[in-house]
């Protein structure tokens, strides 16, 4: 374990709006809206764009990134952020007026008249002294007039702006002419790779946890996430929320902990479906109960192991057969093993098919091999 960095803070996983020193793995996207809002500001015109992914790929945090990092050392211009998730447009607006009256420290006037607050934030963000950035958080189909009605404010007073939205949403928003005619260009955000993935967990794990976790840890969360949630940087961010008392309390992580902080996209099957796919597939093949029975051991036996490789489990079983007096066949374990895979007992790690790794307690699949085991010896 590594000592204690002072600048370590638990805010990079509980606050919503937390922006990393670096953006990891979107230089492309931030050169992409960077250049052409350069452009705009150079040439002294609005411009407007939407930024869309799928939810949870870090879209808050870019256009955060772009307004709190980039935008203040390259541009000279005010900067407005409103998230509109679960807002009506009242109060969208009633936002964009109170900070916009903060930029240019002028009295607050208070309407709650929706045509007279637009038109009393129409007038100050016109008579700003600097040129204004405003970012729109989580548009979807209630709050669409008002980012659509902003955008084309912006044309008229040299202003730009960034809509962001869920690409469900941005579906159904573009089919409209309105929307079509608000925004200039659009940035659409991947997924991560496994590869990016880990680089943001660890990067967040550094930033945030008192001590730091295992590489297999962090390399778990993210084969788990790359598998079930389509590589999202926030799943992950909730999975390390759920871990960080634990380590606060200097406890070990291990893989039930990783498997208890993952639950939210991994419990597509109870522990009893699983005892019923182990006795269908192993019925009558005993080679598959005894391939599962050791992966279990080994993982039961050694828990701040999150994986167990092909080497180390065909050692195990080839120590079984032994035992058993049963032949050892290579080409038989391997054949278990895919079975075990394609049902979902035991799935191949993203970083190499030779790890293994499991999501129920390998106690449970222990017991249920050692039982289904049993009976077939009595069968016989």
């Amino acid at each position: 374990m590594r000592m204690v960095r002072p600048h370590r803070s638990p805010k990079g996983l509980f606050d919503p709006y937390y922006v990393p020193d670096r953006l990891l793995h979107r230089d492309r996207d931030l050169d992409t809206v960077s250049g052409v809002y350069g452009d705009s500001f150079e040439d002294e015109y609005g411009v407007n764009c939407l930024v869309h992914g799928i939810s949870g790929v870090g879209m808050t945090v870019f256009s955060r990134y772009f307004l709190t990092k980039i935008v203040p050392e390259q541009f000279d211009a005010h900067t407005v952020y409103v998230d509109a998730q679960r807002k009506d447009s009242l109060e969208i607006v009633s936002e964009l007026h109170d900070k916009v009256h903060e930029q240019i420290k002028k009295p607050l006037t208070v309407a709650f008249d929706l045509d007279i607050l637009w038109m009393q934030f129409k007038r100050a963000a016109s008579a700003a002294r600097k040129r204004t950035v405003f970012v729109i958080d989580n548009i979807d189909e209630t709050n669409e007039e008002i980012f659509g009605k902003l955008a084309r404010l912006s044309k008229e007073i040299k202003a730009s702006t960034i809509g962001v939205l869920n690409s469900h949403d941005y579906r159904l928003l573009t089919k409209l002419p309105a929307t079509q005619m608000a925004y200039d260009f659009e940035v659409p955000l991947d997924t991560y790779t496994q590869s990016q993935l880990y680089d943001i967990v660890r990067m967040r794990v550094e930033d945030t946890f008192p001590l730091g976790l295992t590489e297999e840890v962090v390399r778990y969360i993210t084969d788990l996430v790359v598998e079930f949630d389509a590589s999202k940087p926030k799943t992950t961010i909730e999975a390390l929320k759920a871990l960080w008392p634990m380590a606060t309390r200097g406890q070990e992580i291990d893989s039930d902990a990783v498997r208890s902080a993952t639950t939210s996209i991994t419990s597509f099957l109870n522990d009893g479906d699983y005892i019923d796919i182990i006795e269908a597939v192993s019925m009558n093949d005993f080679m598959t109960l005894l391939v599962l029975e050791a992966l279990a051991e080994h993982l039961m036996r050694y828990k701040t192991e999150t994986y167990i490789d092909r080497g180390t489990l065909e050692e195990i079983v080839n120590i079984k057969c032994e035992e058993l007096g049963v032949k050892y066949i290579p080409k038989d374990i391997e054949r278990s093993l895919q079975t075990l895979v394609f049902q979902n007992v035991v799935f191949e790690s993203s970083y190499s098919s030779s790890l293994l790794y499991t999501l129920v307690p390998p106690e449970i699949l222990y017991d249920a091999a050692i039982n289904m085991r049993r009976e077939l010896a009595r069968r016989k």
